[in-house]
């Protein structure tokens, strides 16, 4: 826009020194309220559904309140600026001004000279001349003007651009038609990952809440948002088998009920009590730490993250993981084995990936923030019964632990960059895993650990998308039995879990096997089948932990 005479002339730098400065009281008033509600958010203890949603409410109101500071920063400096620019555009109206009343002549609101009276006043030639010289003043204040309320302008139009420059995107969140919710479903992780990144921060947490099913377990989200959508389901999902156990057990009582009809309704209950002791088990993991999100938003504490749910195949499957897997260097997924459920590992688990991650920083000295592990719990493992002795739920399995470990590199290459991830896969989970890096992408995995394997899932570790340079076993001499059984049998029938990853011409790198310094270690295994070490190899104390601990933060 072109400004004109009669508009500059009402130009006041005063004003706009007085607007700043009301802008920078009102950005310490911000300011003083972000920092009050960051001491409340570290300060606030409570527990349960609404307590989170709480925190997690608080810290999207920080985040919003830094933002607006921030804003608010940049507008008083740019009004200071054209406040400076406008005192020069003054001084210039004021002398063209001056001038003008000294010759006797006016300044029309478009800024041409006319004169009053110019008859046995001056001579000609000067009137001509001082008329050149007003006409360049008046040129000269309305470029100044114009140049300053341009510069005004764009620097309005930087406001919403974040402290880096990055513009923040602040459009309006939408809900999803039908189909575009089958498409994202239908999306390959990499698909997800490019299709998450263009969602505004808005619109990402609007997704997590008003689709959490949709969203918490698809590959190639971000680690945070899929532990939001999944934290918001699990109130419901405890709720719904409260409801069907109580259902289950007043039919269980209907009088008259045949044995048989009562037994199915008994049994019925008793897989929905499994199904409920995984979500108690889920939520007492999760209450030993803070969201993701919230870490990310700089509270203070150790993030845990739900970063899968399912309640689909036989049991309720979960991945929980400890640290930022969006942002640290070093990530680890451990894959457990045979006999493994939500209910009764997934303690023994956090523990044991919580031992990996204190030992990973250690023998990297890095700081523990910059590794994360992964309980990866995300397949239905085998029980003591036919179904360990093939690979139908290794095969299974490895597709969802495929997609996984690709999801989890895809949304990374959107974000923080590549971490160097390790798989740990271990007994049976070196089965799964061992499928699951002949259908991942080259490049997703960087090392991978086998230990107390039955077998690595082929009989050729070239068909791994891994670096042969980076696979590695560690298997303990006595008291594991388990290692190696999985070579013998029928092909599809019995057996047939792929090669031992122990023996000599596997390609595999030998760790470790010392496990002797695990409190609960057996130093006089039985003689024949012994199976008393083969959950010992991540235990405090340990070489074998020390080991893949090495492998995990890249320094073996």
């Amino acid at each position: 826009m072109t400004v004109t005479w009669a508009q500059v002339k009402l130009w006041q730098s005063s004003g706009l020194h007085s607007y700043a400065d009301e802008v920078f009281l009102r950005r310490d008033t911000v300011e003083h309220q972000t920092n009050n509600l960051s001491a409340k958010i570290t300060s606030f203890q409570g527990s349960g559904q609404s307590a989170d949603a709480l925190r997690v409410a608080m810290g999207r109101a920080r985040c919003e309140l830094t933002e607006l500071a921030h804003d608010l920063n940049k507008l008083g400096g740019f009004l200071k600026q054209a406040a400076r620019d406008v005192t020069q555009v003054e001084f210039v109206i004021n002398q063209a001004e001056k001038v003008a009343s000294d010759y006797g002549c006016e300044i029309s609101p478009d800024g041409k000279v006319t004169w009053q009276s110019q008859a046995g006043v001056r001579e000609e030639s000067y009137l001509r001349g001082a008329e050149a010289n007003l006409e360049k003043m008046v040129s000269r204040a309305l470029e100044l003007a114009n140049a300053t309320d341009d510069k005004l302008g764009r620097r309005l139009g930087s406001l919403g651009e974040a402290a880096d420059g990055i513009p923040r995107r602040r459009e309006r969140v939408r809900d999803l038609s039908p189909s575009e919710q089958e498409r994202f479903k239908n999306m390959s992780p990499e698909e997800r990952a490019e299709y998450w990144s263009q969602q505004s921060e808005e619109q990402k947490r609007h997704l997590c809440d008003k689709y959490p099913d949709m969203v918490g377990n698809a590959d190639g989200v971000e680690g945070w948002a899929r532990d939001r959508a999944n934290r918001n389901r699990l109130p419901g999902l405890k709720q719904k088998a409260q409801d069907r156990i109580a259902y289950y057990a007043k039919r269980a009582e209907t009088p008259r009920l045949d044995v048989d009809t009562r037994d199915y309704y008994l049994r019925e209950k008793e897989k929905v009590e499994q199904e409920l002791a995984s979500y108690v088990a889920i939520e007492k993991q999760l209450g030993t730490g803070i969201t993701l999100e919230d870490y990310q938003h700089g509270k203070q504490g150790e993030p845990i993250s739900l970063l899968t749910l399912q309640n689909d195949g036989i049991r309720v499957k979960a991945a929980v993981a400890q640290g930022d897997v969006d942002h640290s260097k070093h990530v680890a997924t451990q894959v457990p084995g045979v006999c493994t459920t939500v209910p009764d590992s997934l303690e023994t688990y956090m523990r044991e990936t919580a031992n990996l991650r204190r030992a990973a920083a250690d023998q990297g000295n890095i700081p523990v923030q910059d590794v994360a592990t992964v309980a990866w719990l995300g397949y239905d493992a085998p029980s003591w019964d036919p179904s360990m002795t093939n690979d139908r739920l290794a095969d299974t399995g490895a597709d969802r632990l495929a997609g996984f470990l690709t999801g989890m590199r895809a949304s990374r290459q959107h974000g923080a960059g590549d971490a160097h991830m390790t798989v740990l896969a271990h007994s049976y989970g070196s089965t799964t895993a061992g499928i699951a890096a002949t259908r991942i992408p080259p490049g997703t995995v960087d090392d991978m650990i086998m230990y107390g394997s039955p077998g690595m899932g082929t009989y050729d570790s070239r068909k791994f998308s891994i670096d042969p340079n980076h696979l590695w076993v560690s298997g303990i001499p006595e008291g594991d039995s388990i290692q190696g059984v999985g070579v013998f049998g029928i092909p599809g029938v019995i057996g047939n879990l792929g090669k031992n990853p122990l023996d000599s011409d596997s390609g595999f790198k030998h760790l470790s096997g010392d496990a002797t310094g695990a409190a609960n270690y057996n130093h006089h295994p039985s003689w024949g089948w012994d199976a008393s070490n083969h959950a010992v190899y991540l235990e405090e104390g340990t070489e074998s932990l020390k080991d893949m601990a090495r492998v995990v933060v890249g320094v073996k």
